[in-house]
């Protein structure tokens, strides 16, 4: 994996425990993405002390690894106590006071990527709630992991597709190459995933005239008619930081300061009536 895609991914995984630690006000959330050692302990959110970062999950062990060889997620109802667990980050977890953890490995095509905790102290367990949205968080990550894979791996073939001549089953390959990766790019929630596409197939050309994804445009248009971020996200069914970002992206390729600035480019370019 190149360093970009870790990165991507990890801003996947941070975005996801950020909305269980806010949204869902889950008191502890961490987690990592796996490496040559294990899966480091790297994004922490709510935590009491800088233990958790010194942990490195291995297979078989802890709660975490428990998952890792499962692929299912699992919890624990008093950590300290449980026979369930190996008991090897015992310092660093009940140095946090953790009571209730659960955890959800984080999957792509059987392969063990990284782990997303999250974890309360005292009496009280997590919801039914707050465990069903670290699950779907989890799942979230591990599809728009599965895309970022296949837009390499189809980014890599149409690369390799084009240095090796005009032969005529290999152009059809490409044209194929470059029809999945504009569906990849239309139904992908990953901001930097659809700009890479975008950029590939063509939007950001530099001979080209001002041009706005489809999504930027939709953010755009509604902000042109007055709504707010928090109603243009309700009716695009996007998050209030998504449709920053789109505004914003937006912003940067109108060359505008604001939004107001960004809504007259758009009609001077053209985009908007």
């Amino acid at each position: 994996m190149t360093d970009d895609g870790r990165a991507g991914d990890l801003a996947l995984l941070r975005s996801a425990a950020s909305r269980l630690h806010r949204e869902c006000e889950v008191p502890l959330v961490f987690g990592g993405l796996r490496d040559e050692h294990g899966v480091p302990v790297t994004l922490t959110l709510g935590e009491v002390t800088s233990d958790l970062a010194t942990i490195t999950i291995k297979p078989s062990r802890g709660l975490g690894g428990k998952t890792w060889l499962s692929r299912r997620p699992a919890f624990v109802r008093d950590y300290g106590t449980s026979l369930d667990i190996t008991h090897e980050y015992d310092r660093q977890i009940l140095g946090e006071r953790v009571t209730f953890l659960a955890v959800v490995p984080i999957v792509v095509r059987d392969d063990v990527r990284g782990l997303l905790y999250a974890g309360t102290r005292g009496a009280a367990p997590l919801s039914e709630a707050a465990l069903e949205s670290l699950v779907n968080e989890a799942r979230k990550v591990s599809g728009e992991m599965e895309i970022r894979d296949e837009v390499d791996r189809r980014v890599r073939l149409a690369a390799s597709v084009a240095s090796a001549g005009p032969e005529t089953a290999e152009l059809q390959r490409l044209r194929d190459a470059f029809a999945e990766m504009r569906l990849i790019a239309r139904d992908t929630a990953d901001l930097r995933t659809r700009d890479r596409l975008e950029a590939l197939l063509g939007g950001d050309a530099p001979d080209a005239e001002v041009s706005l994804t489809a999504r930027q445009l939709d953010v755009v248009s509604l902000a042109a008619a007055g709504c707010r971020n928090a109603e243009i996200a309700d009716r695009l069914g996007l998050g209030p930081e998504t449709v920053k970002s789109y505004l914003r992206s937006a912003m940067a390729r109108l060359g505008a300061r604001s939004r107001h600035e960004a809504v007259a480019a758009a009609r001077r370019h053209g985009l908007l009536p």
